[in-house]
Parts: C-alpha cells; sequence; structure tokens
C-alpha cells in the first residue's frame, strides 16, 4: 500500500464513511475507490481534489510526502490512461487559458459542491438560459457554455430545493447539460454531474430528463473505459424508454453511440443491429417541435455518420468511404453535427492515405468550427500527421492555428 493509499483510507475512516458513501459523494465508482485505497490506482490531481472536498480535508492532507515511489507506482498502476487524462488537462488548460480556467474551476466549484441559495429563479428565466447554453454547445461555442452554466446550476438546484418533479426535470436538465460540457475536457466533474443527473430525472418522472440523463452518464463511462456498466445503462435506457415519444431521439442517439461503442468491442452484429435501431426510430421523426439537447433532433445526416464511424472501426473500408461519400458537412445548419461529420471522415480519409483529403476536411473543421478543432483528440491526430506527413503542404500552419505545434 502507497502512502497516499495509507492516508485516504485513513482519512475516509475518520470521517465515517463507508467506501460506497465516499464514492457516491465524489461520483466514482467504488470498485475505483477501493483500488484507490489499496494503492493499485494512484489518483490524478483532479481526483484528489474531489476526494478532499468530500472528506473536508485539504488535498496536501493527501498528497503530503508524496515521492518518487509514489509516482512510480502510479506510472504503472494507472498507465497509459492515467498519462492520457494528465495531457488532456494540460492541452484543455492551454485551448483556453489558464487564467479561464482558474476562473471557471472557482465557479463550477461553487455550483457544484455550495449549498444552493433559498431564492430560486423564475422558471422561465432558467428556461432561457439552459436553452441559451445548448444552443452554444450545438455552435461548438464550448468556452461560452461552460462559462454560462454555473449560475444556472446553481438556479436550478434552488428550484430543486423546494421540491416536485418540475424542478427535478429542470435540475436533470442541466446537470445533462454541464456533463456535455466536462467531458469535453474529460474532467473528472463529470463524474458527478452525470450521477446526480440520473437521481433528479428519476425523482422527476420524466421521460426526456431520463433519456438525456442515461445518455450523459453512458457518455461519461464509456470516454473513462467502463464499458461493461455503460452498455449495462444504455440497455436499461431502451428498454425502459424507446416507445416513449418524447424520449425517441435522444433514445436514438444513445443507441447510435452504443452501436459504436459495440463496434470499438468488435461486436459487429451487436453494432450493426443497434444502428438499424436508431436508423428505424430517425425515420420515425421527433414527437417534439422545440427540441433541449444540443444533438437537436435525429437526423439522417447523424445516422449516416455513425454508420461511417462503425465501418471505418470494423475494418470495413469499403463501406465507410460508401457512407462519406453521402455526408455534405457544408450543407448541415448544426455546427457540431457538421464538425463531427469533417473530424470523422477526415480520420477515414487519414487512414486509407488521403493526406491531402484529410487535411482539407481538417481546414474546413477549423474554419467552420473553431473551438472543436482545439479538441484534444483533433489536435493530436493533427500532431500525427506532422509526424508521417510534415512536408505536407498546408499542415504546419494549420497545426499553428489549433496549437497541436
Amino acid at each position: 500500500m502507497t502512502p497516499l493509499a495509507k492516508r485516504l483510507r485513513c482519512a475516509r475512516v475518520t470521517a465515517e464513511l463507508s467506501q460506497a458513501q465516499l464514492s457516491a459523494k465524489c461520483g466514482f465508482s467504488q470498485a475505483l475507490l477501493s483500488r484507490f485505497e489499496r494503492g493499485e490506482r494512484i489518483p490524478d490531481e483532479q481526483a484528489i481534489l474531489l476526494l478532499a472536498r468530500a472528506l473536508d480535508i485539504e488535498p496536501a492532507a493527501l498528497t503530503h510526502g508524496r515521492g518518487a515511489a509514489d509516482h512510480e507506482t502510479s506510472r504503472e498502476a494507472g498507465g497509459e490512461e492515467d498519462d492520457m487524462r494528465r495531457r488532456t488537462l494540460l492541452a484543455a488548460s492551454v485551448g483556453i487559458g489558464s487564467s479561464a480556467v482558474l476562473t471557471s474551476a472557482t465557479h463550477w466549484d461553487r455550483a457544484l459542491y455550495s449549498a444552493p441559495p433559498a431564492s430560486a429563479p423564475p422558471p422561465v428565466h432558467l428556461n432561457a438560459g439552459l436553452g441559451a447554453v445548448a444552443a452554444h454547445l450545438a455552435a461548438t461555442r464550448y468556452r461560452e457554455a461552460e462559462q454560462a452554466l454555473p449560475p444556472l446550476i446553481t438556479g436550478a438546484r434552488a428550484l430543486a430545493a423546494k421540491g416536485g418533479r418540475r424542478g427535478a426535470e429542470w435540475l436533470a436538465r442541466a446537470w445533462a447539460l454541464a456533463t456535455a460540457v466536462r467531458v469535453k475536457e474529460r474532467h473528472p466533474d463529470a463524474w458527478s454531474t452525470s450521477s446526480w443527473a440520473v437521481e433528479a430525472a428519476q425523482r422527476s418522472q420524466h421521460p426526456l430528463a431520463m433519456a438525456m440523463a442515461a445518455r450523459a452518464q453512458f457518455i461519461c463511462l464509456r470516454q473513462h473505459g467502463q464499458h461493461r456498466q455503460a452498455r449495462l445503462v444504455a440497455d436499461t435506457a431502451v428498454a425502459e424508454l424507446a416507445d416513449e415519444e418524447l424520449a425517441r431521439p435522444v433514445v436514438g442517439h444513445l443507441l447510435l453511440e452504443h452501436a459504436y461503442g459495440a463496434a470499438q468491442a468488435g461486436r459487429a452484429a451487436d453494432a450493426a443491429d443497434l444502428w438499424s435501431q436508431a436508423r428505424e426510430l430517425q425515420q420515425r421523426g421527433p414527437a417534439t417541435p422545440v427540441w433541449p439537447d444540443h444533438p437537436g433532433p435525429l437526423t439522417r445526416e447523424q445516422v449516416q455518420r455513425y454508420g461511417l464511424c462503425i465501418h471505418h472501426t470494423l475494418g470495413d473500408t469499403r463501406r465507410a468511404l460508401a457512407y462519406a461519400e453521402r455526408l455534405n458537412a457544408a450543407a448541415i445548419d448544426v455546427p457540431h453535427t457538421a464538425a463531427r461529420i469533417w473530424h470523422d471522415t477526415a480520420k477515414l480519409r487519414r487512414d486509407v492515405g488521403d493526406m491531402s483529403g484529410a487535411l482539407r476536411l481538417l481546414e474546413n473543421l477549423a474554419l467552420g468550427a473553431p473551438q472543436d478543432a482545439r479538441r484534444t483528440s483533433v489536435r493530436t491526430m493533427v500532431a500525427d500527421m506532422m509526424q508521417t506527413s510534415p512536408a505536407l503542404p498546408g499542415l504546419k500552419p494549420l497545426a499553428a492555428s489549433i496549437g497541436a505545434l
């Protein structure tokens, strides 16, 4: 057991918390917390911050005396996943400016972990604010969404504290949007916000809120490698909500993401079946004219894009290219969807050796959705292309413009 693991266990026992209670407060799984306490995994800086908050102690009480032995254990136990998370957090800081990160972190900490105020905003104002955040995300204005959310979360918590299913519905929507923002930079807060979204949605018993919360939790779990749990969340949500008209488009989005996860796991038949279910829901159309979730109503283009991704992942290049030929990102009026098409098609073009084609698509992405082009996955792809094709005309200026150098 490492010194940090001993200090963590001691602090938990002193606080008279079980592993289940502490993991729930942090948003971690109990299994992950158990690995922290056994020294099999070393929590990164953000996880330590969440643990310290939950234990009501200073982070230094856990990290004091952390030396070379702990760092070595961290590398062995956490492996590439922890290294990637640290690089991702650093890249996010570089991408939006360190002072903005510090200011936003303070506002987010207060919104997430401080007691909500006694007075709640008028529901009409909260609805407009959450709608504006969804619009920012749809337009790939991630910084603006991040800055706008904390006071809305505070307001939604105050409204939900008054009781009633309607307040819980507002809160579920706020937590789902918060998760959408936090997963962009793989922030550990997403563990908490996705869990709270599910809790609020269950209180609301509103099918749309329940679908949005399930999708938020699924994305968070899959992003952190918890594929079995993610699959269970998706299967349960589809079984319970697929026939609910209000939830239909979100369930369709969830089915597409579930299909992609199945393809990543090599389950080709499952991927095909899930994708077909999503296409069927898309063909039935949306059930509500005003859509509060940032991906918007499920569209034919979104289904086609996932067809591209699934077949690319499964190694069926011919079919992936056929889907790519049917997609025209420039004709799509939702920048978030267009950005994903440019990115995914660029990955396909790169992998078939068409570096010039991949570069053109990435240039379109940087022009049409500049904040999306600075996401870590895009910068990593461009940096890799710099290694393999450094002389490709236009690649170096693109890398410089999105911070991939």
